[in-house]
């Protein structure tokens, strides 16, 4: 052992880390202040759960990597404390000889210590044995498996090489001492002790040679390891537990508010975003989870979030000087560029659904929308450069309260003959405000889901009136184009409008406003209790208010909604609901639930054009039909939706597929996938169905159609 060059190896190493990670660090302490302190108790919780207990790492369609990678986490989690072990028998030989020989006097008087060193070696031992198991599997995973998620990377081998090379000097450094000091096999080493026999037969010398190379190799690796960590995507190691701790404490689907008074206009330069958004972009591991269901990636789009991460944090690295002092690369003061245009391109903010795939799947939270949001506003709003189609839309809320401009005083034709209550007209008091949407008043198909659902409501006994033609838009749409400012003046009219009549609870038929109205609606002082329609309907079925009786022989498949399911967590009642009409069959798409695949319309993207790749509708109708073929001839071949080397291979299906019904339960989900099934052919094949039409299809009518009795109450329960 030699305290010199312990000492010596210890001052480069940390010396340069140091001034490393001070660029690092400096460039988030240059980035805008956010508050991630507070709720303390969640926080705390979902790092035990998800940073410690590393839960998404075996989320189902990962397993078997996610469980690798827990074996090689595991193993530097335990392998720490040996590690510290290790340099301070370089320091001393009095702890060498302590901490590898348990014959020692220091241990006769001490068994209880003694017999937790021994759980501590034993537990060492095994994770090191899995962390090597793990580092083969990646070696093959990368070099033959090749999944389309994984980037090729020189990186990765030299990082898992270090990885191996920690655990086999470990093991080598033990073998040694067991050689030395004429040891057999124990218990507490397994792995250690094989590998002390083994170095019996090359001889004392020979044996301690090796422990002695083991031991400064461990210790250098360690040091280089230390280093490189900030130089690349293993940066996460350092930085992935903090980014799962200071995670968003509210709902997914909810957005941030900028306060435009005080001219948070969104995000232009790198020094626009927060400090959290910083951490994320150096906490991203580059795995790729993020493509394996993403629209825009698997359809060939010009955005992967992968890429956006690896493109900034890049960017941010290259100018770090810049981001911190203000010098650019000729060592002037100047202004930072903005961030589309040199680390990112426009059409790449502009091709996200904000579906939430990514940040579903993500192992460190990272938060990918908030971010492309924030971006879109300052295109919007200060640079006005965006889409051209979508300059009608904003056109149309603004000046009719609608998306397609059509007229106010057109509101409430959808229900001219229903004699519906109108919510301030002296009646009441009501229970729920029916939000109609603007879809739902205007769109020729979901005007037949508001009339079911209007059957639904009567026939149940609900309480329920509308707006009428004071309805507007709750504005989600132009939120997610980065018209914040047209946002927030629809927001504060509604929630004005709604507070002075005393609206409590609100039912709506669609994703997107219960998105908005639920989880950021409060921000503007609009609290209310706010269920949606397949929640409803369940209730009604569980209580019998409502009764399935008209058999419907068919086979169905059931898309979710990104704002329903990924956002709000609601896959259960949807179903529930379509297993309890009479005679459905209803049968999954591979791609459901957590795991579903978007239409293409979240985001606003309802409203733009597609140029670029595959349409995003497309792809999903072509499972609609595998999977309605598949139900009925088992032995049709069906491509794996979720291949990992190649995932959404559906895409290529061009067959007329099996026939059937896809049901939906948004109005944008309703008008892609009935396009899609207009653009490939297969309108006498699929039918888009809302599970409110097919409901009001099947349920027997008792009630008179006249409106309810006021008192009649109905509440959405937890899924």
């Amino acid at each position: 052992m030699s305290p010199i060059i312990t000492g010596l190896l210890l001052a480069v190493a940390l010396s340069v880390f140091v001034m490393t990670m001070a660029g690092r660090t400096g460039v988030l302490l240059a980035m805008k202040g956010e508050n991630r302190l507070d709720n303390i108790p969640f926080r705390a919780m979902q790092l035990l759960r998800f940073g410690l207990g590393q839960k998404r790492m075996v989320d189902p369609e990962e397993f078997t990597p996610g469980l690798m990678h827990i074996f090689i986490y595991a193993a530097f989690m335990v392998l720490a404390v040996r590690t510290l072990m290790l340099f301070a028998m370089g320091f001393s030989t009095t702890a060498l000889t302590v901490l590898t020989d348990l014959s020692d006097p220091f241990w006769v008087d001490q068994p209880l210590l003694l017999g937790l060193y021994k759980v501590y070696l034993v537990v060492k031992d095994v994770v090191a044995t899995l962390a090597l198991l793990g580092v083969g599997y990646f070696v093959f995973f990368r070099a033959k498996v090749k999944p389309d998620r994984v980037t090729p990377s020189w990186e990765a081998y030299l990082i898992l090489g270090f990885i191996g090379a920690l655990m086999v000097t470990e093991f080598l450094f033990g073998g040694s001492h067991m050689v030395a000091q004429d040891g057999g096999f124990v218990w507490w080493e397994p792995t250690t002790s094989v590998f002390g026999l083994a170095m019996m037969a090359l001889g004392p010398t020979a044996a301690h040679v090796l422990g002695l190379a083991g031991f400064w190799i461990h210790l250098t690796i360690i040091l280089a390891f230390l280093n490189f960590l900030p130089l690349g995507k293993h940066f996460h190691i350092i930085t992935g537990l903090p980014n799962v701790f200071f995670q968003r404490t509210h709902a997914n689907g909810k957005l941030g508010t900028p306060n435009l008074e005080k001219e948070e206009f969104g995000t232009a330069t790198v020094k626009d975003l927060t400090w959290k958004q910083g951490l994320d972009l150096y906490s991203c591991t580059e795995c790729g989870r993020c493509q394996t269901h993403c629209p825009t990636y698997i359809t060939g789009k010009p955005l992967t979030h992968k890429g956006v991460n690896q493109d900034l944090k890049h960017w941010i690295w290259d100018h770090e000087r810049w981001v911190e002092e203000g010098y650019g690369p000729n060592g002037v003061k100047e202004a930072l560029p903005e961030i589309i245009g040199s680390a990112l391109k426009a059409e790449t903010v502009w091709a996200c659904t904000s579906c939430g795939w990514c940040e579903t799947a993500c192992p460190v939270f990272i938060e990918n929308i908030p971010r492309l949001i924030d971006m879109r506003r300052y295109q919007v709003q200060v640079k006005a450069e965006f889409p051209p189609e979508i300059q009608r839309v904003f056109e149309g809320i603004e000046r009719q309260g609608n998306p397609w401009g059509l007229g106010q005083d057109r509101r409430d034709e959808w229900a001219e003959d229903l004699a519906l209550p109108t919510w301030g007209d002296g009646g009441g008091p009501y229970e729920y405000l029916f939000f109609v949407g603007c879809a739902g008043s205007y769109d020729d198909k979901q005007k037949k889901v508001s009339r079911a659902l209007v059957k639904i409501l009567r026939e149940a006994g609900v309480s329920f009136a509308t707006l009428s033609k004071q309805e507007v838009c709750n504005g989600e749409s132009a939120r997610r184009m980065g018209n914040e400012y047209l946002y927030q003046t629809m927001a504060k009219t509604n929630v004005e409008t709604w507070n002075g009549l005393g609206v409590k609870a609100v039912i709506t038929q669609c994703p997107h406003c219960f998105n908005t109205i639920k989880n950021e609606y409060p921000e503007f002082g609009g609290d209310y209790r706010v269920i949606n329609h397949t929640q409803l309907i369940n209730d009604l079925l569980n209580e019998k208010r409502i009764r399935l009786s008209q058999v419907m022989n068919s086979k169905l498949t059931y898309h979710d909604p990104c704002y329903l399911g990924r956002h709000n967590g609601v896959y259960d009642a949807p179903r529930e609901v379509l297993k309890a009409i009479p005679g459905l069959e209803v049968v999954e798409m591979q791609r459901s639930k957590r795991e579903g695949f978007c239409c293409g319309a979240g985001g606003g993207r309802m409203w733009m054009e597609e140029h670029i790749g595959t349409r995003i509708n497309h792809n999903r109708v072509n499972e609609v039909a595998l999977t309605l073929q598949h139900a009925t001839d088992a032995s049709t071949p069906y491509p794996d939706a979720t291949d990992k080397k190649k995932p959404g291979q559906v895409g290529d299906y061009k067959e007329k597929g099996g026939t059937g019904v896809v049901a939906v339960a948004c109005p944008f989900c309703s008008t892609m996938l009935k396009d899609a099934v207009n653009d490939t052919g297969r309108e006498e094949n699929i039918q888009v169905k809302d599970i409110t039409e097919l409901v009001a299809d099947a349920m027997e009518t008792r009630r008179s159609p006249a409106t309810v009795s006021p008192s009649a109450t109905v509440s959405p329960k937890p899924e």
